[in-house]
């Protein structure tokens, strides 16, 4: 079955997607399938990597084959959606609830297909979606959603991530001596303050140093940033009714996601009706890198994507 170019709103934009009918009569389960952070499309292209990467696309596959509907879309900033209304420098004004807002948009519309059976939805989210993905269980759209996938997800508060990722680097860059020791002093108690100030106001200094600007920590992400940090993925994963159909994924090779985050997630769902799926050979995007290391480079390349993943992930939806 050929994707169905559609468009809904969520306030102001209008978000382009590729909404999947499996054949056959009746009403289908389906999913609302949610792209990760930065650029990243409908099929999980992201727009600072030239190639195709395809993930959220070989998700819809799958499920179709196991007679699910699916909805996927371009969210802002990416694909034809674009930037809908906005300029650049609007983006200030724009935070982490605009991404959970389009996701509710998207919920709605599709629950209200005709051929889609509106109490079995699932929610899928790869990467910075699986927390779009958790806010929207959590919230307003609770009764809705029948199931959540989070694959490769955001497991700690994003601020706790970036802190642990930029001490990792300043960690290696100290070890080879291509940084100072005392730089790197003043660039970690830098990085406190820029978190004590995003948790305590939603603000971003315009001073610090370029290291840290450069790794996002600019005025223009101020209000996403505190709004998507304000969000735990633990605390959220409490939160979700006992029993409820949970699916996570991690590899080994994610050089994104580490895995001893993700056993917390888990920990978290304990209460839920979990199936946590654990990889070796898997890189982010859930490629399989074989006996590789996975170096990002990885992403766009035309490598199969993990049976690791994708047969569990089949048994799992075809369970629900």
């Amino acid at each position: 079955m050929s994707d169905n170019e559609i468009t809904f709103d969520s306030g102001d934009v209008t978000l382009h997607g590729s909404l999947r009918i499996p054949d056959g009569d009746g009403k289908a389960p389906a999913a609302l399938i949610l792209a990760g952070s930065g650029p990243t499309d409908r099929n999980g292209d992201s727009g600072l990597l030239s190639g195709d990467i395809g993930t959220l696309r070989h998700i819809a596959d799958v499920l179709e084959k196991n007679g699910y509907a699916s909805l996927r879309y371009d969210k802002l900033g990416s694909g034809q959606t674009a930037l809908g209304p906005y300029e650049v420098d609007d983006i200030a004004e724009l935070g982490f609830n605009t991404f959970v807002d389009a996701a509710s948009a998207g919920l709605e519309f599709l629950a209200a297909q005709e051929q889609v059976d509106g109490s079995k939805i699932l929610v899928i989210g790869h990467s910075d979606g699986a927390l779009v993905a958790m806010a929207l269980a959590t919230g307003k759209d609770s009764a809705r959603i029948h199931g959540l996938g989070l694959l490769e997800p955001l497991s700690i508060r994003l601020l706790d991530l970036l802190t642990t990722q930029i001490h990792a680097q300043l960690d290696a860059v100290v070890s080879t001596n291509q940084l100072p020791v005392e730089l790197a002093d003043e660039l970690r108690v830098a990085l406190a303050g820029a978190v004590e100030s995003l948790r305590g106001d939603g603000t971003i200094s315009d001073d610090l140093p370029e290291p840290l600007r450069n790794a996002g920590l600019v005025h223009a992400n101020a209000k996403a940033l505190a709004e998507e940090d304000a969000l735990d993925p633990r605390e959220l994963a409490r939160s979700l009714p006992d029993g409820f159909p949970v699916l996570t994924s991690c590899s080994e090779k994610d050089i994104q996601v580490d895995a001893a985050d993700v056993d917390g997630l888990d920990s978290a769902l304990a209460h839920t009706n979990l199936v946590s799926v654990r990889m070796r050979n898997a890189n982010h995007v859930l490629k399989d890198v074989g006996d590789e290391p996975s170096t990002g480079a990885d992403y766009v390349a035309p490598l199969p994507y993990s049976l690791e993943f994708t047969e569990p992930f089949e048994q799992w939806v075809s369970s629900l």
